[in-house]
């Protein structure tokens, strides 16, 4: 007779053997699916450990990590409450919140963690989309998802482009169940994959809002029925979109000595007369020169081939007819165009790799094995590669600041990183009294994550600086690149700048304070 000790002790050993048994069926079974995550999340990992501590991408500097450090000092509510006041979409900063809040961790090894993360659901959204919308077989949908996972706009949308990166999931996942849900069940997942894409990403609502109007359009004319699932979708999306456009509520900007950004107003946007950041055109000619540029750089390697693996699905046809719309806006009114040209560009990708790879498998052996190398060679030079190696594809002047040469980099070159830094804290060494930091997109971040002694207010465009009131400050400080070193342009530095201090490419200067004279 087994002793009871004994007896406990094997049967307290049979839980986890059972547990790991059924891990590993359910594993093979589903081996499919769980590639679909598990390789791009490898893939994107590559980078951030050759980044070693510091971050890539711009929007994880300017945005996100400071948003976790804001958590972290002032507490999760109040931070996400800041989100809600500018009505941007809330849930990749509440996800990062939550994180924030159970790990304490390191503001940029929370934002490196979650960008493979991203990556990964990304693939995994592919692969649902096309085993459940487009009825593919596991080989063909894994193959999109390698594909996918290696072309570099992909690779791109992962580098900073959090929000747009988890709403394109949902809306994939969404899109699966649009037109095919039947009973309680599938009603639930459509409307909670919408939900989610709403609340993920400005973008993906207003793609939303038009693939499922088209589709219950179709649905009418084909069908001479109403489908009131995608109706409610549509209701949500668009109820969202008046929110975000500040057409519902107008949002209270926070004080601040700058002078307020003249931004544009309603929907519609001009790109001839801004001066927003990649979004600067000397002149009409310059932002046809532009769009024509980067969209032969996002096609030009897929484009024979999708045109040779086209097919007709309905899906498809109305994503590819909404974001053309949205992006083909900036081409025939310039000066009252759909916002954001080139992120529309960048997700008409994915229906293109969708028909790539049809067009993929149509050839024959020998023509697939050379594609698909050059695509792993596209996409490891882009993964890896140092900006003085980076492949000459990705370094036209045209379209770097829409896509980067490589994804090691980021508001500043990895070489800078610890200079920014640096910087900062001989600030914080200094304890300047009553003083301010303003910094521009490129420099905010890294200023309000590492300087602690004086408040930090960002600015778009320097007549921000000139035509704003410091008179309350005795010193206003500026972090930037050092005269003549890096990315230095004397004209984003506000009037009467002088630099103070630099360490490698990374200057400190000091700004005159107080009000300047009206323009």
């Amino acid at each position: 007779m087994v002793p009871p000790v004994i007896d406990r002790a094997r049967r307290a050993l049979d839980r986890p053997i059972q547990l790991l048994r059924s891990l590993g069926r359910w594993s093979a079974a589903h081996r499919y699916l769980l590639l679909s995550f598990v390789f791009p999340l490898a893939v994107r990992t590559i980078p951030e450990i050759l980044a070693g501590p510091w971050p890539l991408g711009f929007d994880t500097v300017w945005i996100y990590a400071p948003f976790v450090k804001d958590v972290e000092t002032k507490g999760f509510v109040p931070s996400v409450q800041g989100v809600l006041n500018v009505q941007a979409a809330p849930l990749v900063y509440a996800l990062l919140g939550l994180v924030a809040v159970a790990t304490n961790g390191a503001p940029f090894a929370i934002t490196k963690a979650a960008a493979p993360i991203l990556y990964g659901f990304l693939g995994l959204s592919l692969y649902v989309f096309s085993r459940r919308g487009l009825g593919w077989d596991r080989e063909k949908a894994v193959l999109l998802v390698g594909v996918s996972t290696l072309y570099f706009v992909p690779l791109r949308f992962s580098w900073d482009m959090y929000k747009n990166t988890l709403g394109l999931g949902f809306f994939l996942l969404a899109l699966s169940e649009i037109g095919r849900v039947s009973g309680s069940r599938g009603k639930a997942s459509l409307f909670a994959f919408s939900i989610l894409s709403i609340l993920a990403s400005e973008l993906t609502t207003a793609l939303l809002a038009g693939t499922a109007l088209l589709l219950l359009a179709w649905t009418k004319v084909a069908d001479r029925r109403w489908d009131f699932g995608c109706a409610a979708v549509v209701a949500f999306a668009v109820v969202a979109l008046l929110f975000y456009g500040h057409v519902i509520v107008h949002p209270v900007p926070a004080a601040s000595p700058l002078a307020p950004f003249p931004a544009q107003t309603g929907f519609l946007y001009n790109y001839v007369t801004s001066n927003e950041d990649v979004y600067v055109y000397p002149t009409l000619l310059d932002l046809y020169a532009s769009v024509g540029a980067l969209g032969g750089l996002l096609f030009a390697p897929i484009l024979p081939l999708a045109i040779f693996g086209r097919f007709w699905e309905k899906r498809l046809v109305t994503i590819c007819i909404v974001l053309g719309v949205a992006f083909g806006s900036v081409l025939v009114s310039p000066f009252a165009a759909i916002p954001a040209w080139h992120r529309w560009l960048y997700m008409l990708v994915f229906p293109g790799l969708i028909f790539a790879t049809t067009g993929i498998l149509r050839l024959n052996r020998s023509a697939r094995a050379v594609v698909l190398a050059a695509l792993v060679l596209l996409g490891a030079t882009f993964v890896a590669m140092p900006d003085d190696l980076a492949l000459p594809y990705y370094t036209f002047s045209e379209t770097v600041r829409y896509v980067p040469p490589n994804l090691m980099r980021n508001t500043v070159g990895l070489q800078d990183s610890p200079d920014v830094v640096a910087v900062a804290g001989w600030v914080n060494e200094q304890h300047f009294p009553n003083a301010v930091m303003i910094a521009d997109i490129w420099f905010n971040g890294w200023a309000r994550l590492y300087v602690d002694t004086m408040p930090v207010y960002g600015f778009i465009d320097p007549v921000q600086v000139d035509h704003g009131n410091f008179s309350g400050y005795d010193h206003v400080f500026m972090i930037y690149w050092a005269a003549g070193l890096g990315g230095y342009q004397a004209g984003r530095l506000p009037s009467g700048s002088v630099q103070l201090l630099s360490i490698g490419r990374i200057g400190l200067y000091e700004i005159p304070r107080g009000p300047s004279p009206g323009p």
